[in-house]
C-alpha cells in the first residue's frame, strides 16, 4: 500500500470493535474506518478503489466504512504492521487479533468473547465514550444472565457450514 494510506490511517483511521448482547446473544462486529471533511470524499473513493472493499458513507464527514470478516481479511492482506508509526500500531495489532478470533468463530465461546472485550478495552485509549461498556460490566452480565454460547463442537459445525455457504477461505 502506497505510504499516504498509512498516513491516513494514523491520522485519520479507526480500529474498532462493536461488541453487545442482543437477543440473549453475544455480537461481536470488528470495524475498520477512515473519516474526513466531506470535501475530501474523492480521496476517500480512491481508496475504496485502491483496497478493493468498503463503503463511503458522507454526512457530517465523509466516511469509509469496512465490516464483515471477508472484507476486513482484505484490508489485513493491505497493511503491514511495520508501516506504523504511531501508537495506532498497537491498536493495529490488537483489532487484527480480535478479527482473527471472530475469523476462527472463537468468539461464540465465553472466553472468545470476554478476551475481545479485553482486547477493546487497550484499543483507542484516549477515546472512550460515556456510555462504554468494559470487559468488567460483560463479565458480571453474563454471569447474570443466560446467555448461550456455542461449545466447541458446534462451534466448527457452525464454522464448516459458513465456509461451504459463503466460499470463506
Amino acid at each position: 500500500m502506497r505510504e499516504w494510506f498509512y498516513c491516513l490511517i494514523e491520522t485519520k483511521g479507526n480500529f474498532y470493535i462493536n461488541v453487545g448482547i442482543r437477543n440473549n446473544r453475544t455480537f461481536v462486529q470488528p470495524i475498520f474506518s477512515i473519516s474526513m471533511k466531506k470535501e475530501d470524499v474523492e480521496i476517500l473513493k480512491e481508496l475504496r478503489n485502491a483496497i478493493g472493499v468498503g463503503e463511503i458513507r458522507i454526512g457530517k464527514n465523509a466516511s469509509l466504512i469496512v465490516r464483515g470478516i471477508k472484507n476486513l481479511e482484505r484490508i489485513l492482506e493491505k497493511i503491514s504492521e511495520e508501516k506504523f508509526i504511531t501508537s495506532k500500531k498497537r491498536d493495529f495489532l490488537l483489532w487484527k487479533e480480535a478479527v482473527e478470533i471472530v475469523r476462527d468463530y472463537k468468539h461464540l465461546s465465553k472466553e472468545g468473547f470476554l478476551r475481545i472485550c479485553e482486547i477493546r478495552d487497550m484499543m483507542n485509549l484516549r477515546k472512550k465514550r460515556k456510555n462504554y461498556k468494559d470487559k468488567e460490566f460483560f463479565e458480571k452480565l453474563l454471569d447474570k444472565m443466560s446467555i448461550r454460547f456455542e461449545d466447541e463442537e458446534k462451534r466448527k459445525k457452525i464454522s464448516s457450514s459458513l465456509r461451504v455457504t459463503y466460499s470463506i477461505g
